[in-house]
């Protein structure tokens, strides 16, 4: 007994007498498309179909399929063998084989930065939140490359899209800081020569300093003249923040009571030259005790 049986190869039909065997062999090894398949013949399929290529072939490709079947004498059983392949004019690729468990590639674990510069390329808000809209636009992007269009960002899709996933934020550059003036830079030095000298209440010479004896005589050495407590040096020059500060300014402190009842002379962002009980010393800014008892910084 002889049986007709299609095939497809290279996009073209041959039809011809084949034995039972060899027609039942040509059936089992046969390339079909069928629900659960996914990847690029997928997407081939649809488009002919009419469909949306979204390259997954779920109960809506079915559904076309059979109709198709239906329409031109073929059995209607929603998979694409060769006879239907050949009626749409497609080639199956042998190297495709369907099935509701194809594993699909990895999704990658991706940085938010990464994340923000692929909803760049796909043309949408770039929020760095892998959300629904995210996916959307991924598969449609998919589509268009001809890859499995599942939403995901897979390694494959993310080289097409020129994306490295651990792709960090650019560092924020850090503001230069200002050049220290020569008054300030002179009145620093001073301060600096003095270090180790001690602590007299009411001090204002390097035979001893108080807080504000300290600046007003390391400034006064520089030609600067300031008034006598660190209340009132606080009213003195411009106010700035503390990520500001730069080795010259003033740096009060709440050490006796409310206000700035204490005071030194900036060394650099996060250290200060003042009198303290111990002597003069060079101490942080922003330590467990200082950085408590912060009030403000001058800049003269």
């Amino acid at each position: 007994m002889m049986v007709l049986t299609l095939l497809v190869s290279a996009g073209a039909v041959a039809a011809g007498p084949v034995p039972d065997a060899v027609a039942a062999k040509a059936r089992a090894s046969a390339v079909v498309l069928k629900k659960g398949a996914r990847g690029t013949a997928v997407v081939i399929l649809q488009r002919r179909l009419g469909l949306y290529a979204d390259g997954v072939f779920g109960r809506r490709t079915k559904r076309a399929v059979k109709r198709f079947q239906r329409r031109h004498g073929l059995l209607a059983d929603g998979e694409v063998g060769p006879a239907t392949a050949a009626a749409l004019g497609i080639t199956l690729p042998a190297s495709h084989r369907s099935s509701r468990r194809a594993k699909r590639p990895p999704a990658v674990r991706m940085t938010a930065d990464a994340i923000a510069l692929m909803q760049n390329h796909l043309g949408i808000t770039a929020d760095g939140v892998m959300g629904p809209a995210t996916r959307r636009a991924l598969r449609r992007y998919e589509t268009g490359k001809g890859l499995p269009a599942d939403g995901r960002p897979d390694a494959q899709v993310l080289a097409a899209l020129g994306v490295d996933p651990n792709r960090a934020p650019a560092p924020t550059p850090t503001p230069a800081a200002a050049p220290v003036s020569p008054d300030a830079a002179g009145a620093l030095a001073a301060a600096r020569s003095v270090l180790g000298v001690p602590y007299a209440s009411a001090g204002t010479t390097p035979a001893g300093f108080d807080c504000s004896g300290l600046t007003r005589w390391a400034f006064k050495q520089a030609g600067i003249s300031l008034p006598r407590t660190s209340y009132a040096q606080y009213g003195v020059g411009t106010a700035i923040d503390r990520s500001q500060i730069q080795a010259g300014d003033l740096v009060f402190f709440s050490t006796n009571g409310g206000g700035a009842s204490h005071v030194g002379i900036a060394t650099s962002p996060t250290t200060v030259i003042s009198a303290t009980t111990r002597g003069v010393r060079e101490h942080a800014i922003a330590d467990d005790y200082w950085g408590s008892h912060y009030v403000g910084a001058r800049r003269v």
